[in-house]
């Protein structure tokens, strides 16, 4: 950057400093801000922090910060997301931390996280697999009767004295243009009502979706229109590993896939879709919920969207709907059911004599956490074809070789004493996370061809010597005294996208005359961030570092 760029950003800064210091608490000595930009139109901060600690609790939110950091958004032509750390001082003197790549954690306070490879994005979860060998469960003729048979019903509950009239459909070779440049192939029932009607004109009649003309569903098969999906590397951060809402197996567990087709729309920003890349137990056709509330995890609502009729027929045929004043609601069904019922049908733990061996595994469960047990046997587990997280708490030990047997994703083991030999060349796992105070061996992991992040925050005497063998390594936390031992022994893994720098336990003073003073300053701080980045990056480290004065002016000014 040249001088000239350099004075600009210092001038935004010491304006932005400025401007904190007239509106902190009375008896302030330090603030810090921790924001950020995406662009000249969104800026934002986690809120500021006072010291003394007690004025943390003053209302600081109507310090404008944000003009401040758009601009520095724009003056560094940063991309998508620009962090900014400012530290202020009451004495007129700041300090800021600019960055691309350095965040801090999202999960731990003061843990932070460098991004290595911004063009990386974390493998799909969910084991690959061919789509069922299945026909589709919709029919063409019994979809567009029931069409008529629905709208004849809601006119006849409705009495409002003239037909209901749904949009025209557009000509064949539209439709047919239109599908092509899309690159979609619709399931024969939908296709044949879109010859009928142009969807319902907004009209709210699926679950109160409003089926949308087939133009707004061509336009939402561009995977750039789905506004609602994390992108790029942001993945490895926000639901890395999805979960997938309906009876096991029925849908793919990803975040979003290409025949995944949007045709019916809340206006908040969810979508029923039909699904033509089920699982391996779906049919083609089914209609999901995906969308913006929906970011954990697709959820199964129908295998077609002729069943979907067939709901919403014979829900106003047996008089299940409510009527009033805003209009008509027609109760063919939860369709977040499945969601709803996640936890209590999918997840199961477990705890005590009832881990040896594990109690009350079905084929539905995909979640396991077994706690406090004195021994585990994960035998049953066998019979558990849709089972992808396991997680242990306070337990001595466990045989972990008939997880070998279940499509295990995600492993997170609290155990005394760790042995991974038993997963060995493991086909399904993707990450592993070890709390142990005792040596791991970490050698089995080397044959764990899908295997992609790894956190050993929690095992300090884990071999690290065998990261650097991990080729397909591409997320790492780790603490920093870690951190200092891989670096030490040679060259991290090439394939590495995401490093964490975990927030590390409290250490006791040796001697200390108050509570307030028992412990030392917690770490990492901001100062062994930075630090860390440069082992981490060497030159190419994407950290910039602004430090000025600025003139204090009291409050009001």
């Amino acid at each position: 950057m040249s001088n000239q760029g350099q004075g600009a950003v210092t001038a935004v800064l010491r304006a932005m400093a400025g401007d904190i210091a007239a509106g902190a608490p009375r008896g302030w000595k330090r603030a810090v801000l921790h924001g950020y930009a995406t662009g000249q139109d969104s800026a934002g901060h986690r809120g500021f922090l006072f010291e003394p600690a007690e004025l943390d609790e003053y209302g600081s939110n109507e310090i404008d910060v944000f003009g401040g950091l758009r601009e520095l958004h724009t003056l560094l032509g940063a991309g998508d997301h620009l962090t900014v750390e400012l530290e202020v001082e009451s004495r007129g003197r700041f300090r800021a931390v600019l960055s691309e790549r350095l965040d801090r954690s999202e999960s731990e306070r003061r843990g932070f996280r460098y991004v290595l490879d911004p063009e990386s994005t974390p493998p799909a979860s969910g084991e690959p697999h061919p789509g069922p060998d299945v026909s589709e469960a919709g029919h063409p003729d019994q979809a567009v009767a029931l069409l008529g048979s629905f709208i004849r019903r809601l006119e006849e509950v409705l009495d409002a004295g003239s037909p209901i009239e749904l949009p025209p459909p557009l000509p064949e070779s539209d439709r047919q243009k239109l599908l092509d440049e899309a690159g979609v192939a619709l399931p024969r029932d939908l296709r044949a009502l879109y010859a009928a009607v142009d969807g319902d004109g907004g009209r709210g009649l699926l679950h109160g979706y409003g089926w949308f003309g087939l133009e707004m569903l061509a336009e939402l098969c561009d995977p750039a229109r789905r506004w609602w999906v994390t992108q790029g590397w942001r993945r490895y951060v926000h639901q890395p590993f999805v979960k997938e809402y309906g009876p096991a197996l029925r849908i793919r567990r990803v975040a979003d896939h290409p025949a995944w087709i949007p045709f019916a729309t809340d206006m908040f920003g969810n979508y029923l879709a039909v699904d033509m890349a089920p699982g391996p137990r779906g049919r083609p056709g089914q209609v999901i919920l995906i969308g913006r509330s929906h970011g954990a995890g697709p959820v199964y609502v129908a295998d077609s969207v002729t069943a979907l009729l067939r709901e919403h027929v014979e829900a106003l045929a047996s008089g299940s709907f409510e009527r009033d004043g805003e209009g008509l609601w027609i109760n063919a069904g939860e369709v977040a059911q499945y969601e709803r019922d996640y936890d209590h049908t999918c997840t199961l733990s477990v705890t005590g004599m009832d881990a040896a061996p594990v109690r009350g595994i079905r084929p539905e469960i995909r979640e396991l956490t077994v706690s406090n047990a004195p021994w585990v046997d994960f035998g049953p587990v066998r019979r558990a074809p849709a089972l992808w997280r396991v997680t242990t708490k306070n337990c001595p030990g466990a045989d972990l070789s008939p997880l070998l047997e279940a499509p295990v994703e995600v492993l997170d083991l609290d155990l005394v004493a760790i042995d991974l030999a038993g997963l060995e060349a493991h086909p399904t796992l993707r990450k592993v996370a070890l709390h142990t105070e005792k040596p791991v061996d970490l050698r089995p992991l080397l044959s764990c061809r899908l295997l992609w992040a790894l956190d050993l925050t929690d095992a300090p005497a884990a071999d690290l010597s065998v990261v650097r063998e991990l080729t397909a390594l591409r997320q790492l936390k780790l603490q920093r005294p870690q951190w200092d031992s891989l670096r030490s022994g040679g060259v991290l893994p090439a394939s590495l996208a995401i490093a964490e720098l975990a927030e590390e336990p409290l250490r006791e003073r040796k001697l200390f005359w108050s509570f307030d003073n028992a412990y030392k300053s917690p770490r990492p701080t901001l100062e062994d961030a930075i630090d860390w980045t440069r082992h981490l990056a060497g030159d190419a480290a994407d950290v910039r570092t602004f430090r000025g004065r600025f003139r204090p002016r009291p409050a009001g000014q």
